[in-house]
This record gives C-alpha cells, structure tokens and sequence, in this order.
C-alpha cells in the first residue's frame, strides 16, 4: 500500500480550504450540494439542529441561511424560508398550514398566476376558495365560513394598486382564530411590513424588489417558526428549495433596497403626477396620489414612500395601444415582470392576468386601455419626455 494516493485518486478528492484568520466582507457563494460528517454523532446533532450545519443542497446551504436570516430581521419575524418563487412560497403555505376540507378567504384582484393557482391548483388539495373584495373587511367577514383557516391578500394589489385595509383585516383574523397572509411584493419592506401591523406571514416574490436586478427567480415566507417549519417540511418534501447561487444574487440586491425604493418612489410619484394631467389618459391608479380613493389610507400605512408601480387607462382603444407600444419601443421595454433597475411597461389584459376571461378582466377594472408601469431609477426627466412623445402618438 502506498503513502500517497494514485492519480485518478487524487483527481477526485477535493482539497481542504486553506484556512484564514480574515474573512469576506461579501458572503462567499457556496455550490456545495452535500456535506461532509466526521461521525455519527455530528451526522444526528445537524440532522436535528442541535448543532449548526447543512447536509444537502435541498435542505438549505449556508446563502440559504443568510438570507433568511435578513429577511426575516427586515419584516420583523422569528423566521423566514426562501424558495425558488414567488409562487412556490405562496405553494409551501397552502401546503404546510391548511389541510384538505379547510377553507381560504382571498382578495380577487391579486396576481393573474396567483388567481390560477387558488382556483385551479388549491382545489386539488382539497382546499376551498372564496374570492372577495379585499379592499372591504366586512365583504372578507362575510365570506368566512366555520372551515375558513385563513386570509390571503396584497398589500397593493397587482395591476391597480388597490390598498387592503390590513389592520382591520388582521384584527378580523385575530378575533376569528385565523392566520392573515399578506403578499407585500410591491411595497417590499423598506415600505411596508405587514407583521408589524397584525399579519401572520408576509410573502414576496422576490424576483422584483427584493432582488431588483431583474436576474433572480425567488420567493419567501416569513413568520413564526412554527408556521414557517410546517411550511419548509412540504418545500424540502416537494423540492421547492431556491438554487444557491439565486440565494446570493438576492442576498446581493437586498443591501441595496433601501436607497432603490426611495428613487422607485420618488420617480413614480412624478410619472403619476404627469400622467394625471394628460389628455390622453383616463385615469391614473397610484395611491400616492391625493385624489386617489385610498390615499388616506396610504398615508399611513406607506409613511416613507408609495412604491414604485403605477397603472394609467389609456384613451383611443386597440388603435392607440398599437401606437404607443411603436413609440415606446425605443425608450422604455416592454417587460412582464416589474421591480428591475430599469423602467418597463406592460399590459395586463394580455400578460399577467390573461388566463382570465374578458368579463373577470373587467368585473376586476382591467380595461383594453389599461397599461401597467414598472418605474426604474432613471432621471425623471427622461421618462418624461418618452411618455410624453409616445402619448403624443398614441393620440395621433
């Protein structure tokens, strides 16, 4: 027997780190998708997390933790799972706190994928969904049944920023014995935190804000650590865990969200300002506006800023669409996603809520006119001169 392993031996086997008594001031990206154990003991202490340690890449790594960790100290919760989306987030919920026979009050205006997966996906696990009015508290009550186990809403709703009345809705959760999800994905924390204001859980998709670079598909859930184990059961049981890599990427675009929402705010709020005053636009839906219906509203829940998405009903129909979309393409992209760096714009009718039918576009207020800003970090000015060359089109 030799003292020094063979070739195909020493290609193989990986070398130890060479150790150090500094450290990176940017967490390293670990790719591992499995760990090492010197014993048995060590294996059934990280197994149960009596000691601190990972074992294989779905159960979590060290960027994992880390940003967990972040984002549950931003939102003000004991814990937080991250996932691979917005929509498996929402996905570990459904599954890890209601069962089959349980019953879920939702707001109707959400996200045109999350309105597919509570009326399409939920029922297959044996779960009922009623979806209200959740600008309404007492159309939520009305809705509750003895097997309603919880509450889901969007802090802003997506597309036409309509603001849920949490405080009331999670003294309704309180007093009825249930949990109160809120989807804050388009305010992000640096605006508003749902848990301080009674919710059970937030969740985000974190591939807008949260990221806001528009290179990471992501989800979270964050709240008590009883809610999100039940909740990282099913993901580790489903495989619904974020790559390693996406959970650095994120964990990189977080240090940057303060200073991020503070310029979305400030230059939405100066679009809509523009916008409300143009002939060629019917109305504008931006609760940072005075004459917006919820403003109050706003104003308290949104003290530092009102986000960085606005809606605006375009005048003219198909003609004027066409026209716009031509005068835009050069200046702002069109892109069905929103909270990136860069200004995008969409049309919901027929992106992200165009799984529903004409009449439930409408009964919701999504119009054929109805486009949807996603308001970037660039000069104001800028924006405004493009809007206002490609309104001027439309309108020709």
């Amino acid at each position: 027997m030799t003292d020094k392993p063979r070739f195909a031996t020493r290609v193989v086997r990986a070398v130890a780190p060479p150790r150090s008594a500094s450290r990176p001031l940017t967490p390293s990206i670990d790719l591992a998708n499995v760990y090492v154990f010197d014993d048995l003991d060590q294996v059934d202490a990280v197994w149960e997390g009596t000691t601190p340690g990972y074992v294989y890449g779905r159960f979590g790594t060290a960027n994992h933790a880390l940003l967990e960790e972040t984002l549950a100290g931003l939102e003000g919760g004991a814990a937080a799972l991250v996932t691979a989306s917005g929509m498996s987030a929402l996905s570990a919920f459904l599954l890890g706190g209601l069962h089959a026979g349980d019953h879920l009050v939702a707001g109707q205006d959400l996200y045109g994928a999350t309105v597919a997966l509570l009326s399409e996906q939920a029922p297959r696990w044996g779960i009922a969904v009623t979806l209200v009015d959740a600008a309404e508290a007492g159309l939520v009550e009305a809705a509750l049944r003895p097997a309603t186990r919880a509450i889901f809403v969007e802090a802003v709703s997506n597309p036409l920023l309509r603001l849920a009345d949490i405080p009331s809705l999670a003294d309704l959760a309180r007093r009825r014995g249930l949990a109160l999800l809120v989807d804050a994905t388009f305010a992000s924390p640096a605006l508003f935190r749902p848990l301080e204001h009674g919710a059970t859980a937030v969740h985000h998709s974190m591939t807008k804000y949260l990221s806001g670079h528009g290179d990471v598909t992501a989800g979270v859930l964050v709240g008590s650590h009883e809610l999100i184990g039940a909740a990282r059961a099913q993901a580790v049981r489903v495989g619904l865990n974020l790559g390693p890599f996406d959970a650095w990427l994120a964990l990189r675009g977080v240090r940057t969200l303060a200073l991020r929402m503070e310029r979305h705010s400030a230059n939405a709020l100066a679009l809509a300002r523009f916008l409300a005053g143009r002939p060629e636009v019917a109305a504008v839906h931006y609760p940072g506006l005075a004459e917006h219906p919820q403003h109050a509203l706003a104003r308290a829940l949104f003290p530092d800023g009102y986000g960085g998405m606005l809606a605006f009903d375009l005048r003219g129909g198909a003609g004027a669409l066409a026209r716009l979309f031509r005068a835009l393409r050069a200046h702002i992209a069109f892109a069905p996603s929103f909270g990136d760096v860069t200004t995008t714009w969409t049309y919901p009718a027929r992106t992200s809520h165009r799984l529903l039918t004409e009449e439930e576009r409408m009964k919701l207020g999504i119009g054929p006119g109805l486009v949807r800003l996603s308001v970037g970090l660039e000069d104001v000015a800028d924006l405004e001169e493009a809007l206002d060359r490609a309104l001027r089109a439309a309108a020709s």
